[in-house]
């Protein structure tokens, strides 16, 4: 596969072009070149022509789409302190089937027991690609290893061979909270390129900034670093929104709470729009409102907030998604 494809089959896959047109327009290229492109995806079976388009007064465009049912991939994320949710996406990044299942997440031994059952689950009868995990870590984005981590059994790093040794596939990991953004980019709640702060609420809570199409990630790889956040009485954030605090809190607390510590993310970031994911989920669907109404309190009143698409398996999807880009597969 050429770069030119490769890049092509990002912007297809992404929903970003759909089309000949948005692809030489997207590319920076000719519409022969584009179409050749478009072609060579085509003949290897990665992407499908799925209808006409409507004419902005020349041709009829022939719509592309990314073909599902290329061999797909599986996500884990285990970022939470009770369970671990997964995802099997196919080809075009879509869930085929999800799953949670408890695990013991001081346990090396129960994460790669349970990772390696639920793949076999997920997988039955799909040739599977690879597996990403999303980890409540600083995590090179080059390498994949682990910096640091708030996680005691992802401090001396190896999760990674360890999964890779047991199922025989590659193996990638993935900073949770970015994960959930790429999820939510692409077919999840952030529309036309927006851009967006990701919320994740896991053991602990993270950020994600997603800004002019991609992820900032800092200098050190650690941008979204939240949980220190002084919120009212000077409590940290991360303690202020445990398990076990949100458990037995008032929702209208948890509002007031995040209102008082993401008002500071809006004033330093200067973002509109904001996504809760992860453990959020379990609030309700009346939670994102009330924030909202919160921070328009706080006089923030321009800030919009949503519920992740994908819920609590934001970041596994986004995990798989990814690699699914850094892992072509051949069909």
């Amino acid at each position: 596969m050429t770069e030119l494809e490769k890049s092509a089959y990002l912007l297809i896959r992404r929903g970003v072009a759909s089309s000949r047109a948005e692809l030489a327009r997207r590319l920076g290229v000719s519409r022969p070149t584009a179409s050749s492109a478009a072609e060579g995806l085509l003949g290897r079976g990665l992407i499908r022509e799925c209808g006409k388009g409507k004419s902005t007064g020349g041709a009829t465009p022939i719509l592309l789409a990314a073909e599902p049912g290329a061999p797909g991939f599986v996500g884990i994320d285990l970022g939470y302190a009770d369970r671990m949710s997964a995802v099997l996406l196919d080809g075009a990044g879509g869930i085929v089937v999800r799953e949670e299942c408890a695990f013991d997440p001081l346990s090396l031994r129960s994460i790669v027991e349970n990772s390696e059952r639920m793949v076999r689950s997920l997988s039955a009868g799909t040739r599977i690609t690879g597996l990403a995990v999303a980890l409540s870590a600083i995590i090179d984005e080059e390498s994949g290893e682990v910096l640091r981590s708030v996680d005691p059994v992802l401090r001396g790093g190896g999760i990674r061979e360890k999964l890779a040794e047991k199922l025989g596939i590659p193996v990638f990991a993935m900073n949770r909270s970015r994960a959930a953004a790429v999820s939510e980019a692409f077919g999840g709640a952030a529309e036309c390129g927006e851009d967006f702060a990701l919320i994740s609420l896991g053991k602990s809570v993270g950020a994600a900034f997603w800004c002019g199409g991609r992820l900032f990630c800092g200098s050190g790889s650690a941008a979204g670093e939240i949980r220190s956040l002084r919120v009212a009485g000077g409590e940290r954030l991360e303690e202020a929104l445990s398990p076990a605090r949100c458990a037995n809190a008032d929702r209208s607390e948890i509002a007031a709470t995040c209102a008082d510590a993401l008002s500071q993310v809006i004033d330093i970031m200067d973002l509109k729009l904001l996504v809760l994911s992860g453990r959020f989920a379990d609030f309700g669907g009346g939670f994102a409102p009330a924030l909202e109404a919160r921070l328009a309190g706080t006089g923030h009143g321009g800030a919009r907030v949503r519920q992740a698409r994908f819920g609590r398996f934001s970041a596994a999807r986004g995990s798989a998604f990814r690699m699914g880009e850094l892992v072509i597969p051949s069909p």
